[in-house]
């Protein structure tokens, strides 16, 4: 069994743990909503079932956005991954049609044939000839010319809209900080949910139809999870911060590099957006000063520990995780991530994306 699937069955036994055991009395009965009248419950309890009531419409708008969060990280990637692509493929077009003009006049100046005997018209002084053999080359390449500067306009298109769409996307690239409120959202009202219906009495069926709709928005949650995971892709880091994973990786035995690769994607799209978070997180790899501080590395060896620096950012990140754990077996790992960021999603997330980097770079 894997660990992302260990992750995944403990998120949804956690969360349904209290959802379950109110139905546990028996099967839900679903009754008129009439039946329910101050005859057959207390109006505490119509009262506290009409909370219930309007924390399960909040969650349900809650996972929406959720889902949306989700969806949003997704397609940022990719629209980030297309966009690096596309400049890369146009520039390399651009550079293959500036060498193949570069070989064009180097033949013809090579060949052996009128061109050949610039110099010699130079040291006789017959500036007459050498202006016409020069129009001779011009014509001969022209149209050469012409794509090559035809290629080097759209590299340059190209580049332009790489940088206009990474600017556009940079916010939405740090998966933590989109996902992260949402998540939280949903996972604060499910559990006052839970809360007032233990309060109430399971053998009412008002209350137990209120627990079978709280395990299903549980389960919701848990889905939105499962699929939004399935459907990441991983981006590509810089030669730099993959250098920087794959060194900083082995400081810490039994840590796989791919997990640093993975959080260095979910905290700033390795380095692509290292604005301060809302909590006050920081720099490629999104730690609180305090945390950095206390686990700091001078990754670069450079008599500096700074927080905004790749190098000590990820060689901290290394450090921090084992510290944690991270080097003793899967369990451990997931319990490290864990106190990287305390939220399940976020170790289902990060593992998932490691798996990923471990096969695209095997």
């Amino acid at each position: 069994m894997s660990v992302f699937t260990v992750v995944r069955r403990a998120r949804v036994l956690a969360l349904a743990s209290v959802a379950a055991g109110l139905l546990a009395a028996g099967p839900v009965v679903v009754t008129p909503a009439h039946a329910d009248t101050t005859g057959n419950a207390s109006a505490k309890v119509q009262a506290l079932l009409k909370k219930v009531h309007s924390l399960q419409a909040q969650a349900r708008a809650a996972e929406s956005r959720y889902q949306r969060a989700f969806n949003q990280v997704a397609d940022s990637v990719n629209v980030a991954i297309t966009a690096d692509q596309d400049s890369t493929d146009t520039a390399n077009q651009a550079d293959a049609a500036q060498a193949a003009l570069v070989d064009r006049v180097r033949a013809l100046y090579e060949s052996g044939g009128e061109l050949a005997a610039d110099a010699s018209v130079l040291n006789s002084g017959n500036l007459t000839e050498l202006y016409d053999r020069n129009e001779l080359a011009s014509r001969a390449v022209s149209s050469q010319v012409a794509s090559v500067h035809a290629a080097n306009t759209a590299a340059q298109a190209a580049q332009l809209a790489a940088s206009q769409a990474e600017k556009r996307e940079h916010l939405k690239i740090g998966t933590e900080r989109t996902v992260a409120v949402a998540a939280t959202s949903v996972e604060r009202l499910l559990a006052e949910q839970a809360a007032l219906l233990k309060k109430a009495d399971k053998h009412l069926a008002a209350v137990r139809k209120a627990a079978a709709a709280l395990a299903a928005q549980t389960q919701t949650f848990s889905a939105i999870t499962t699929t939004a995971i399935a459907g990441l892709h991983i981006l590509p880091p810089s030669a730099l911060y993959l250098s920087l994973y794959k060194s900083a990786g082995p400081t810490c035995p039994g840590l796989p590099w791919t997990v640093l690769a993975a959080i260095g994607q979910v905290e700033s799209g390795h380095g692509r957006n290292t604005s301060t978070s809302s909590a006050g997180a920081m720099g490629p790899m999104q730690f609180e000063p305090a945390t950095f501080a206390a686990y700091a590395v001078d990754g670069d060896h450079d008599g500096v520990k700074s927080i905004m620096d790749p190098a000590d950012a990820i060689y901290t990140a290394a450090h921090y995780l084992c510290a944690n754990g991270a080097g003793r077996g899967p369990a451990a790992l997931s319990n490290a991530i864990l106190h990287y960021n305390h939220a399940e999603w976020y170790v289902a997330m990060v593992l998932k994306l490691s798996a990923m980097y471990a096969t695209a770079y095997a």
